[in-house]
């Protein structure tokens, strides 16, 4: 009741809609989901329900065929509910992103330390907004959270399926897959790789058999929306732009620079084990963050694992000062991103340049701060618990 009434009285941009239509249309006529019909009966739906297209795909459903497959649940139930229903998913996967976020980082927190910890995520400024504005990312994003938890606890299989689903709609993930590629296959466990592309091998068959033709009409709809890559703004090109001379040479250096340096990172990291590994993958979450290409808010998701991570340095090293300071500066965080939106009032995809920078260099300075304490301390020596 309460998402019917946040959908009625916040109406947004949203891309939700598109995925919602297509799925409706082909199973209710066999419309095909990048046709101009289906097209068109989203944006009528939009206009009817006082929502505007999201400025990333303007109403036009541009995923791969075998995505329809997953709206066909919410489908059968009028848009007004089923919108609700996928707010109160969204709120389900901000939730449990923090839980399994908490668990790879390693941080020692009580249930009840957790469960507030997870309220608080969910009035999150930019969290919050992928809420209201029905975020399509938000429960792929927690798909890849728990995928990076099962795979460092060396569940391949379940990771690999769950990776595998999240290709498209997180693209990043790839980095994550090969990450684990190589540290599972250094342990002789090439479950991930197998089941990841039996998995997209099987999704592709389906939806040749369900869609046929489909990769021609979502190549063609996908260029008509995307005719370059003007579109991509990721918060390197964001921290570029505060250089107005140099935007472009700085976003181009600063990208090779923490492309480079991820790669430096992984080297050796199949015999990385404990510690060690889980400081590696959570300056990978990190540092992945920052080539996020359209700077969507949400994806300050993959950033609570590494801050959880700095926490946990925190209360190792000032156990009562540490944990002090480690909800001070929570709630400081939570604050300063409602005073920024209380500045810009804004509702749409597009963050200002402090939601997209903040957090993820105040997470790269507390794992940089903390490498010798995370990696070759006499602490991280006789440490020898797994993630």
């Amino acid at each position: 009741m309460l998402n019917l009434r946040l959908a009625a009285v916040f109406q947004k941009q949203e891309d939700f809609a598109p995925r919602w239509v297509a799925a409706r249309e082909w199973l209710r006529s066999g419309a095909s989901p990048y046709s101009d019909s289906t097209y068109q009966a989203t944006l009528d739906l939009l206009e009817e329900s006082g929502n505007q297209p999201s400025s990333l795909n303007e109403g036009r459903f541009l995923d791969p065929a075998w995505y329809v497959l997953f709206y066909l649940p919410v489908s059968f139930v009028p848009y007004p509910i089923a919108r609700a229903i996928w707010m109160t998913l969204v709120e389900l996967c901000l939730v449990l992103s923090v839980h399994f976020s908490v668990r790879i980082s390693g941080l020692k927190s009580s249930v009840p330390e957790t469960l507030i910890l997870s309220l608080l995520i969910l009035i999150f400024y930019p969290l919050f907004k992928s809420v209201i504005n029905v975020s399509v990312n938000a429960p792929y994003l927690f798909l890849t959270i728990l995928a990076v938890y099962l795979a460092s606890n060396q569940q391949g299989t379940m990771a690999g399926s769950l990776f595998a689903l999240t290709l498209w709609m997180i693209p990043l993930s790839i980095f994550l897959v090969i990450l684990f590629m190589i540290w599972l296959g250094s342990r002789r466990d090439h479950s991930l790789a197998k089941i990841y592309l039996s998995t997209i091998a099987f999704l592709v068959v389906i939806s040749l058999i369900l869609f046929p033709g489909w990769t021609t009409d979502w190549f063609a709809s996908y260029l008509r929306m995307f005719p370059d890559f003007s579109w991509v703004n990721t918060p390197l090109m964001v921290f570029g732009k505060l250089f107005p001379g140099a935007s472009a040479q700085v976003a181009v250096l600063l990208s090779l620079l923490t492309f480079v340096v991820m790669l430096v990172e992984w080297y050796g990291i199949g015999g990385r084990e404990g510690r060690s590994f889980q400081w590696k993958l959570m300056l990978t979450l990190n540092l992945l963050y920052f080539f996020n290409l359209g700077s969507e808010g949400v994806y300050l998701l993959w950033l609570f694992a590494p801050l959880f991570n700095v926490y946990k340095y925190l209360t190792e090293k000032w156990r009562v000062s540490g944990r002090i300071i480690s909800w001070i500066s929570c709630l400081t965080l939570i604050f300063i991103h409602w005073r920024r939106f209380q500045i810009t009032d804004n509702w749409l995809y597009e963050e200002s340049s402090l939601v997209i920078l903040l957090l993820p260099f105040i997470t790269l300075l507390g794992l940089q701060w903390f490498r010798w304490w995370a990696t070759v301390s006499p602490k991280a020596q006789i440490d020898s618990n797994k993630i």
